[in-house]
C-alpha cells in the first residue's frame, strides 16, 4: 500500500525531495561506517546497530512524506524513535560503562530493572497504540501518540532516576589505577551527559508536541488537521495543519539523531578537547 501511496504522489506531480532527509540517511550510514572501522572492539557493534536502524527509520519517515499521511506508519515510527532514544541509554549502561561501574552494588539492579520494564512498556504501547490509531470526528489526535509521548517522558524520569543512584563516576575517577582507565570514565561520562542533553531538548518538544496535538488542533483549529472517509488518515488543511505534521516528523527525526551525537559526535569533540590539552602541555 506504501507503494502505490508513493506512485500516486508522483502522478499528481506533487513530488517534493526530502533532501535533508536524504542527507541525514547518508550520514547516518557513513557514521555508522565510520564507528566500525573506527573500533576494533566488539563493544561499537551495538552502537553499529542503533545506528543502521536509526538510518532505516529516517528513511521510512523521507518516504512517508510521499504518501497519504496515515496515521498508525507515523505513530509507530514516533514511538520507535523513542525507543531509539532508550537504547542509547540501554547500549551505555551496558557496554560504554567500566565493568566496575556494570559490577557495582548498587547500579545492578537499578539499572536492570529500569531498562526490562522500559523494554516490556514500549512494547505494549507500540501493539495497542498502533491497534488505536485512529481518527474521527472530534477526536483528531488519537490516544495512540498521547502513551507515546506520555511513555517517552515517564522513561525519561525513570532513566534520570537511575543515573543519580545507579552510575558513581567520581569515585572511580579517584580510585583509577591508570591513565586508560581515567579516559574510559571519561568518555562515558561525557556520553551520559550528552544523552540527557538531548532528551531534555526532546522532553520540551514532545511535551509542546502533545499539547498542539491534543488541545489547539482537537479543540480551538478543528479545521486545520481533518480525517479522511476512512478514517485511517489526516487531511492537512492550511499552514496550521502543515505545521502538524511537521512537529511529528520533526521530532521523530531528533529522536533518530541522538545516537550519532552520543556515540560519535561526543567520541570527536572529547578527542579533540585531549589533543588541546596535550599540544598545551607540550607547549
Amino acid at each position: 500500500m506504501i507503494i502505490d501511496d508513493i506512485i500516486v504522489a508522483v502522478n499528481d506531480a506533487d513530488f517534493d525531495i526530502d533532501f535533508k532527509g536524504v542527507f541525514t540517511v547518508s550520514k547516518a550510514l557513513f557514521t555508522s561506517f565510520g564507528i566500525y572501522k573506527a573500533k576494533r572492539s566488539g563493544d561499537a557493534k551495538p552502537a553499529v546497530r542503533l545506528l543502521g536502524f536509526n538510518a532505516l527509520l529516517v528513511a521510512l519517515i523521507t518516504i512517508y512524506k510521499l504518501t497519504r499521511r496515515e496515521i498508525a506508519p507515523l505513530f509507530v515510527l514516533q514511538c520507535l524513535s523513542h525507543y531509539s532514544c532508550f537504547l542509547v541509554f540501554a547500549a551505555l549502561a551496558g557496554f560504554g560503562s567500566h565493568p566496575k561501574i556494570k559490577k557495582g552494588k548498587r547500579g545492578d539492579r537499578r539499572i536492570a530493572l529500569a531498562i526490562w520494564t522500559l523494554h516490556l512498556l514500549y512494547a505494549i504501547v507500540l501493539v495497542l497504540g498502533f491497534l488505536w490509531a485512529e481518527c474521527y470526528e472530534g477526536h483528531v489526535y488519537p490516544v495512540s501518540f498521547l502513551m507515546s509521548d506520555t511513555l517517552f517522558l515517564v522513561s525519561y524520569v525513570m532513566l534520570l532516576y537511575t543515573k543519580k543512584r545507579g552510575f558513581d563516576v567520581e569515585s572511580l575517577m579517584d580510585d583509577a589505577e591508570d591513565d586508560a582507565t581515567k579516559e574510559d570514565l571519561e568518555l562515558f561520562n561525557a556520553q551520559i551527559d550528552a544523552f540527557f542533553s538531548q532528551q531534555r531538548i526532546l522532553v520540551v518538544w514532545h511535551f509542546v508536541e502533545m499539547v498542539l496535538g491534543y488541545v489547539l488542533f482537537n479543540v480551538l483549529f478543528e479545521d486545520a488537521v481533518t480525517c479522511d472517509e476512512s478514517g485511517d488518515a489526516w487531511v492537512f488543511n492550511f499552514k496550521a495543519g502543515k505545521l502538524f505534521l511537521l512537529l511529528h516528523t520533526y521530532g521523530v527525526k531528533q529522536g533518530l539523531g541522538v545516537a550519532s551525537k552520543v556515540f560519535f559526535k561526543t567520541v570527536k569533540k572529547l578527542d579533540k578537547k585531549r589533543k588541546m590539552e596535550a599540544k598545551e602541555k607540550g607547549e
